[in-house]
């Protein structure tokens, strides 16, 4: 138990960190490059979010050690908390520190998952008998996969604040299939170098990871924080539990009153969660959706307004060329 609860809480810190530094730079991407392999060719070429990725792989192995000792819905309430150290980095980024308001949010997130934790800590399935089945896992990760695939589509062709919403669902769905995938692999890994080889797990993590990092980003280049964060920060826990217990048989023992508390329990953190992720100031990168203002003719003067500038006589009176800034 506690080699579950330390390795989740530090895999919770190094994808925070990691998430924080990757969205402040997602968020400068072109939107031609959403949801396509040269959004990641282009990031890739940005040193802070290959720190960011760096951080990030030594929390997925930190994680993959906790799915191996714990429950999928156990550990993903304690990585939940990441969120709570992306948004207190990206609000000492930003210099202002954390509000009344958002300080309560994180103290409900820590104490909801407590709770969570202690409801739940008498035993799951897999923890009191066998681990959960292969067939159960790969079935999880369809379910889930299958979800963020079709959010990403519908996503991908909408814009404004739908094409936001729909992005941070399918990161949100991606993260908890990518946790799924995980735990298969934490769990083949234990039988040896041999069945590692030959499980499915290996190459779903690998399809998973790709797919998981690019829908991240793609969500984080909407530029709009206010809204990904929230939702990824709620669908992640909430998907989770729903697939541990729903479909790898992780229904705690803790009688018709546990289950509606430690129900509870999850239900406040992913609000918490959002509340939280809600109070993340924009990202100091301009949003790519907003164009440039246009600069006004110099040579038409205001109303009621004597024109007494002098007029550039190398400028054709055509008009005053404004060239496009361009994406660095």
């Amino acid at each position: 138990m506690m080699v579950m609860i330390a390795t989740a809480l530090a895999a919770a810190v190094l994808y925070g960190a990691g998430a924080a530094v990757e969205q402040r730079q997602a968020a400068a991407a072109p939107r031609s490059s959403a949801g396509r392999p040269r959004l990641l060719l282009l990031l890739a070429r940005q040193p802070l979010w290959l720190l960011g990725i760096a951080v990030q792989i030594g929390g997925f192995a930190a994680h993959a050690v906790a799915l191996r000792s714990g429950s999928l819905a156990t550990v993903q309430m304690l990585v939940s908390g990441e969120f709570v150290v992306a948004v207190v980095i990206v609000r000492i980024w930003s210099g202002r520190p954390l509000g009344r308001a958002a300080w309560a949010a994180a103290l409900t997130v820590v104490a909801s998952v407590a709770a969570f934790l202690a409801l739940t800590s008498s035993g799951h399935g897999h923890l009191a008998g066998q681990p959960p089945q292969g067939a159960a896992m790969a079935l999880g990760a369809i379910a889930t996969g299958g979800a963020a695939l079709a959010a990403a589509a519908a996503g991908l062709r909408a814009d404004g604040r739908r094409r936001a919403i729909l992005l941070a669902v399918a990161a949100g769905l991606a993260d908890c299939c990518s946790a799924v995938v995980t735990m298969a692999l934490s769990h083949a890994a234990g039988h040896g170098v041999a069945a590692l080889a030959t499980s499915w797990s290996v190459y779903a993590v690998a399809v998973c990871g790709a797919g998981t990092v690019l829908l991240t980003q793609t969500a984080y280049q909407t530029g709009r924080p206010i809204l990904t964060l929230p939702i990824i920060a709620a669908v992640t826990p909430v998907a989770s539990v729903a697939v541990g217990i729903g479909l790898l048989g992780e229904t705690p023992r803790i009688g018709v009153a546990g289950v509606v508390a430690a129900g509870l329990a999850v239900l406040v953190t992913s609000l918490a969660l959002a509340r939280l992720a809600y109070s993340a100031p924009h990202p100091d990168a301009p949003s790519p959706e907003v164009p440039s203002p246009e600069v006004p003719d110099a040579r038409v003067p205001d109303a009621g307004v004597p024109d007494t500038r002098v007029p550039d006589a190398e400028v054709p009176d055509a008009g005053v060329h404004h060239p496009k800034p361009a994406y660095v």
